[in-house]
């Protein structure tokens, strides 16, 4: 008996992580989405291959992509999984649990723990900051926002009790460097259109606090210097990520006004 639950992904050229990660979900789960927003490689054969529902839609932040596939889930549970994003065993038998008997209507969603994994043992980077993250949820009392360039795509609670589940969500996250490099280049690009958008206002005290604060945070406290040159190389790209979205954002603000005088003379 397959369990009243979809899971869904999105992705874009993920044939090499999300195998793995669709690989603990089929044959248990009622239903499997992956919405993809124009993967060139082979995503959409590896998810149709194992009877996944595939679907394009053209991307307009994490937020919206994730609150798109969940409006495609035909049950009211859903599981939000990314395709670097592995359950354990041990999670997959507690969540198995959960459906032995009807759920508690008080219950909104499950929180789980998300650890990092590498594919690779070889890979330098292997310690992180481990933190728990609701991904099991029920669409009637919990829901992700769409906001254009948002990239808050965490579920927000309506109404109802979020409880943890015992077991890990294996993150498999870095591939390289230049990968990271790309991935945040892409990312600070769409937050500094949605501060625009929200019309925040950023300072220059806080441009040039912003790097050096971000870059001890992910140093020390989510424990890259463990990581020895390779946890630098992150905590600093990582900084530069949260530093390039203000800078964006300022630039495309200097550059409104200046538009904005131009038209008014």
């Amino acid at each position: 008996m397959k369990l009243p639950l979809s899971v869904y992904y999105i992705t874009q050229n993920e044939e090499l992580r999300l195998p793995e990660s669709l690989a603990k979900v089929v044959g248990w789960v009622d239903e499997i989405i992956v919405v993809d927003s124009g993967s060139v490689d082979k995503t959409r054969e590896i998810a149709e291959s194992i009877g996944a529902r595939f679907v394009y839609n053209d991307w307009q932040g994490f937020a919206c992509q994730k609150a798109y596939a969940a409006s495609l889930c035909r049950n009211d549970w859903v599981l939000d999984l990314d395709a670097d994003e592995v359950l354990s065993d041990e999670l997959v038998e507690n969540i198995k649990a959960l459906f032995v008997k009807p759920l508690s209507e008080g219950v909104a969603g499950f929180r789980m723990r998300w650890v990092l994994s590498q594919p690779d043992p070889r890979h330098p980077f292997r310690h992180d900051k481990t933190k728990k993250i609701l991904r099991l949820y029920d669409r009637r009392k919990a829901e992700i926002i769409p906001e254009k360039h948002s990239n808050n795509d965490r579920p927000q609670v309506r109404e109802g009790r979020v409880l943890d589940i015992k077991g890990d969500v294996l993150h498999r996250t870095l591939i390289s460097l230049e990968q990271m490099e790309q991935k945040y280049c892409q990312l600070s690009s769409e937050q500094a259109h949605f501060i625009v958008a929200s019309r925040r206002k950023i300072s220059g005290g806080r441009l040039f606090v912003e790097f050096p604060l971000k870059f001890l945070k992910y140093y020390l406290v989510h424990r890259q210097i463990l990581n020895g040159w390779f946890g630098l190389s992150v905590a600093i790209t990582g900084a530069n990520r949260n530093f390039m979205r203000l800078a964006k954002a300022k630039e495309m603000q200097l550059l409104a006004e200046i538009e904005r005088q131009r038209q008014a003379e």
